[in-house]
């Protein structure tokens, strides 16, 4: 593995498949095992049963495999490191609120509509490179429209306000928050690991999601049917380990690029896992019709199929357009 990592594509394409993986199982989840009446209970529960089993499973990956397949950085679990505790803190806590309106997003669609919504995060990290004066809008405009557009017609349902409600809840919400939490990632990688980052970061995580479903079933009334998602979904744990896995392998690399590449270098390569969801999800629909839910016809296929080319295109445009102004 050690000669792979030096490989930033290789890795990066090494993640895009685990992230689209993971991006399957998720969705298969949260479509057939941890279910309730309450789509927004059923969001919490398998965020903290996902979150808690990504802490304990993580870690035992970690130690096992952290230092051969992700980062040989990694020695040991890290407690006395300022900076990168307060990014993982940091990223986690905001990451929570991703992860659950990414798992609310998923049971709209099927993870081909899932995994393209979530690239666009890289619109938002173009955004902040605007901000700072890393980046200029003429060069960036048409490509953040293409990349736009794309993801809309990629997102399509079939229902213009089904696509809309999964729109704002990856696009806007989950990627909105997702791509602040990427920019703080960066700084804790570099103050220590890939491995400890993830370690803690899904510690916090998972316990800022128990805050927040807790917070918000008490008043809605919903806390026992929370609890009994929760109860239910924890025979369901093997298949959440094995998810698991993959989010280690996914988001350890992806931490690892970020200690030498540009976030918006890195995401650009985890774009690739728009490709890779398609046949995801159309060989599990065809080993198990309904795996995803209801897929769509053929020409919504085809719509999806050009808004996945123009969200490709838009990315490198944008790419590009940051080279352009970096001369």
């Amino acid at each position: 593995m050690r000669g792979l990592r030096s490989n930033v594509l290789a890795v990066g394409l090494l993640a895009a498949f685990c992230t689209a993986i993971f991006r399957g199982l998720d969705n298969f989840t949260v479509h057939n095992l941890i279910t309730a009446p309450d789509k927004l209970t059923a969001a919490f529960a398998y965020l903290i049963i996902g979150g808690w089993t990504g802490v304990i499973a993580g870690t035992f990956f970690s130690l096992i495999l952290g230092r051969k397949l992700i980062d040989d950085k990694f020695r040991k679990i890290v407690f006395n490191n300022r900076q990168m505790h307060w990014s993982a803190f940091i990223s986690g806590s905001i990451s929570a609120g991703s992860t659950l309106f990414i798992l609310l997003g998923n049971q709209l669609g099927d993870p081909s509509v899932i995994v393209a919504l979530s690239s666009l995060t890289i619109v938002y990290t173009i955004l902040y490179d605007l901000s700072t004066g890393q980046a200029d809008w003429k060069y960036l405009f048409l490509p953040s429209i293409v990349t736009i557009t794309g993801g809309m017609m990629a997102g399509f349902s079939g229902s213009l306000s089904v696509t809309a409600i999964g729109l704002f809840y990856v696009v806007v919400v989950s990627n909105g928050l997702g791509a602040f939490s990427e920019i703080i990632e960066q700084k804790g990688v570099r103050a220590s690991d890939s491995v400890n980052l993830f370690i803690w970061r899904f510690f916090w995580l998972a316990l800022t999601g128990t805050i927040l479903a807790i917070a918000v079933s008490l008043p809605r009334g919903y806390f026992s049917l929370l609890v009994a998602t929760i109860q239910q979904g924890m025979i369901h744990l093997p298949w959440v380990i094995t998810t698991m896995f993959f989010v280690f392998v996914a988001i350890g690399l992806k931490l690892y690029l970020k200690g030498t590449q540009a976030v918006s270098v890195v995401l650009l390569i985890l774009s690739a896992q728009v490709i890779l969801a398609y046949p995801i999800t159309i060989i599990g629909d065809r080993l198990q019709p309904g795996l995803f839910g209801e897929l769509p016809t053929i020409s919504i296929w085809m719509i999806r199929i050009m808004g996945a080319i123009l969200i490709i295109f838009g990315i490198f445009q944008l790419e590009i357009g940051k080279k352009n102004f970096n001369k």
